[in-house]
């Protein structure tokens, strides 16, 4: 009897920890800069970005500031998750500055971007 008691409260215990541990939604994002690696909470997230993937990078700086959107270059390694992922978010992101400013931040951006 002691040993069912025993489980059951183990059982409930352990059940109470999963739900808790389940409603924390915090989201981190890694920014990469001069100063290297840290972790932004994604609401502090100040500009919309493409995501790149590959070993090669170039300088989007003036694209940065007349857009107010960045370019990210992540791993050449990549899971079919992620992959889905930046095809959603950049076709998502191009829809978006299409309609704010037509084709021609296409040719300012200089890449095309993974998905599009």
């Amino acid at each position: 009897m002691k040993n069912l008691q025993l489980f059951l409260v183990l059982l409930t215990l352990s059940f109470a920890g999963l739900s808790a541990a389940q409603q924390k939604n915090d989201i981190k994002i890694t920014v990469k800069d001069k100063k290297g690696k840290h972790d932004v909470p994604a609401q502090k997230e100040k500009l919309p970005h493409f995501i790149q993937f590959g070993i090669m990078s170039k300088n989007h700086e003036q694209f940065r500031a007349k857009y107010k959107t960045d370019v990210v270059y992540e791993n050449c390694v990549l899971s079919p998750t992620i992959s889905q992922q930046a095809k959603e978010n950049n076709r998502a992101l191009a829809k978006n500055l299409t309609t704010q400013y037509g084709v021609a931040w296409k040719k300012d951006l200089g890449i095309v971007p993974y998905g599009l």
